[in-house]
């Protein structure tokens, strides 16, 4: 339970994401990697459509807020390397979900073949592994420590700040 109006709004956006994921891992596993989904199949069209959605917001939205509003506090009053790294985790992690909502894209619009399923399926279960990994750390870590540092008037400012943002 955070206390914040900031930090219980960054820990609600990471619930779909993490249900996302995990619907992603379940989908994944379903087929294994050598066996595409036939592109008529209802639960993993709407699968692909739902990881464009949701990873388009957290990658574009969510991961930009961050980076402009909280880990410049964060680096400031806390630790500047817990800043860089979860920074550093969000450039491996972007390029993996654009990628992702790519390929989801073309296969909702022609299917996965071999080759795109194999590519689709390695950089699936490499996001999930470090996106929950990253949410994780925000959730024990990062989060807690935001709520010894910001005040009233703060978070009420970067509470604005990131409904505006559209995250």
């Amino acid at each position: 339970d955070f206390a914040l109006s900031i930090t219980r709004a960054l820990h609600r956006d990471h619930q779909p994401t993490l249900a996302l994921l995990e619907r992603l891992e379940q989908g994944l596993n379903r087929f294994g990697p050598k066996t595409p989904p036939a592109h008529d199949d209802a639960a993993f069209r709407a699968l692909l459509s739902d990881l464009k959605s949701v990873l388009e917001a957290e990658i574009k939205g969510h991961y930009a807020f961050e980076e402009a509003h909280l880990f410049p506090l964060f680096a400031a009053e806390i630790d500047p390397g817990i800043s860089e790294m979860l920074a550093a985790e969000h450039e491996i992690i972007r390029p993996l979900a654009a990628a992702l909502v790519e390929s989801a894209g073309q296969a909702l619009a022609d299917g996965f073949d071999q080759a795109t399923w194999a590519k689709f399926f390695a950089d699936g279960q490499e996001l999930v592994e470090r996106e929950v990994f990253h949410i994780q750390k925000e959730t024990m870590g990062f989060l807690p420590a935001l709520e010894q540092i910001i005040d009233e008037n703060d978070d009420a400012a970067l509470t604005m700040a990131y409904a505006e943002s559209g995250a």
